[in-house]
């Protein structure tokens, strides 16, 4: 559990996608009392800041599993963000999914800076 904590904290930088979609993601990462993890994520996308809902939040060891969904021009969306801690940067890919179908909209992969 001590280890895992290590991965708590504040990460901007980039994402980039298959679709051709691509800009800046902010991840922050926090541990409770109780041993819960709570994530808030943000990202950009054509000129706007994009905020979501984290609805699942896994931390084993130095690796990280997020889930949030989103609205994007009216389409409610579900991204999966994985991925690891290496030093200071947390990075890995991520998928994107319509709610509606579960049809794939998106894919890539993602790198952030401890702030």
């Amino acid at each position: 559990m001590l280890f895992a904590a290590g991965v708590a904290g504040a990460y901007k930088g980039t994402y980039s996608g298959s679709a051709g979609a691509s800009g800046d993601i902010s991840v922050t990462l926090k541990q409770a009392d109780d041993g819960a993890w709570k994530s808030e994520v943000t990202f950009s996308f054509g000129g706007g800041e994009i905020k979501t809902k984290v609805t699942s939040v896994s931390v084993e060891g130095a690796k990280v599993k997020i889930v949030y969904v989103f609205d994007l021009d009216g389409n409610s969306l579900e991204s999966t963000i994985k991925g690891e801690l290496k030093g200071t940067t947390l990075a890995g890919d991520y998928h994107t999914k319509s709610t509606e179908d579960g049809s794939p909209v998106d894919e890539g992969t993602w790198t952030g800076t401890a702030q």
